[in-house]
């Protein structure tokens, strides 16, 4: 975390706001100005959220929407004064991934007073949609995190673990505490041994090198054989220490399906990476543009399936996810834009027509 660390003082001062400017195409917003939506990422170091931000931008250019990008570098101090930010440069509709739990009604509440629509993407605000919140609150888009904790476990006793460490991002995120919780439960139920206490909060490389260097201390030999992480961030911070120590033989499984993720799933050194959720911040956009432009969404709580992204379609992924931004149509998606568009257009699909 030192680099984070040592960037956190600018940040704080500048509130990270940067202004990525689109074409405006019939799209008013507030007296027939061209739209302008937020988006504020919680840590935009972590390359996750990095894709996340370029997707948004991507799915706010289709709709001729101006997107401005704020960088709350994990802080939730930071996050909020991001959204006051934005709300006094007059934004139409905000797009946040909460930095936690307990930040996300704050966040609301801001919106609220100041009138502007809101979305949250990849985590819950901590606050369900509801008839209450219709006129500024268009929901969230999320992924199954649970699952996608679940299916690490799952990939890692496949391959005959027997002990495994674990870490994960910090307590009150939603997302980091969904997908340990869904990977404990698995582990355990697989007959997995969890060796110590799951280290957090680990979410950047060099956190998850730091992590495996005190479980390798910890537990010399080393006496796990596998390794579960969170994300692909602290995966890769993982496999470096673990190679540097040369245990390469530990096994590793971690979640979002990053162009770091796919380069260490073909080198052999991942073996599972659920991914295409990032497109979330992408899909929560088009549902506030909907709901400033009168047609909310029915369904304001999304949950995306990931894709089981190992060996086997890797290079498949990598074509459609990686090396260019998934192939969507924010217009078709619209329901503002496009009157029969479905409920169900916000997912992910492989070889997307959307």
């Amino acid at each position: 975390m030192n680099r984070l660390l040592s960037r956190r003082g600018v940040i704080a001062a500048t509130g990270a706001l940067l202004l990525v400017g689109t074409a405006a195409c019939g799209t008013g917003g507030r007296n027939g100005k061209q739209l302008t939506i937020g988006f504020a990422a919680p840590v935009l170091a972590n390359s996750y959220w990095k894709a996340n931000a370029d997707f948004a931008r991507k799915m706010g250019a289709q709709l001729g929407v101006k997107v401005i990008v704020a960088d709350a570098q994990e802080r939730e101090d930071v996050q909020l004064k991001n959204v006051q930010d934005l709300i006094a440069q007059g934004v139409d509709g905000i797009v946040f991934g909460p930095t936690t739990a307990e930040i996300g009604p704050a966040l609301l509440r801001a919106c609220q007073r100041a009138g502007v629509v809101c979305g949250a993407a990849a985590r819950k605000p901590g606050v369900e949609p509801n008839r209450a919140s219709d006129a500024y609150y268009a929901g969230y888009v999320v992924g199954n995190d649970t699952g996608d904790g679940a299916a690490g476990a799952k990939a890692l006793s496949d391959a005959g673990c027997k002990k495994v460490v674990a870490m994960s991002g910090l307590q009150g995120n939603s997302t980091a505490d969904a997908r340990l919780n869904g990977f404990t439960k698995k582990a355990r139920d697989l007959g997995l041994t969890i060796l110590g206490t799951p280290q957090r909060p680990v979410e950047l490389p060099e956190s998850g090198l730091k992590a495996t260097q005190n479980f390798l201390a910890k537990f010399p030999g080393p006496r796990f054989d596998c390794l579960w992480a969170f994300n692909d961030g602290s995966a890769i911070g993982a496999i470096r220490a673990l190679s540097a120590a040369r245990a390469q033989k530990v096994k590793v499984a971690s979640i979002d399906g990053t162009a770091e993720g796919v380069k260490a799933i073909k080198s052999g050194r991942m073996l599972v990476s659920p991914g295409g959720e990032f497109i979330n911040g992408g899909l929560a956009l088009i549902a506030v543009y909907d709901t400033i432009k009168g047609h909310p969404r029915a369904n304001r709580a999304v949950v995306l399936n990931t894709l089981r992204v190992t060996k086997d379609n890797v290079d498949a992924y990598q074509r459609e996810f990686i090396d260019r931004l998934p192939r969507y149509d924010a217009r078709k998606l619209s329901k503002a834009r496009n009157p029969t568009a479905t409920e169900d257009g916000l997912k992910i699909v492989f070889g997307p027509k959307a």
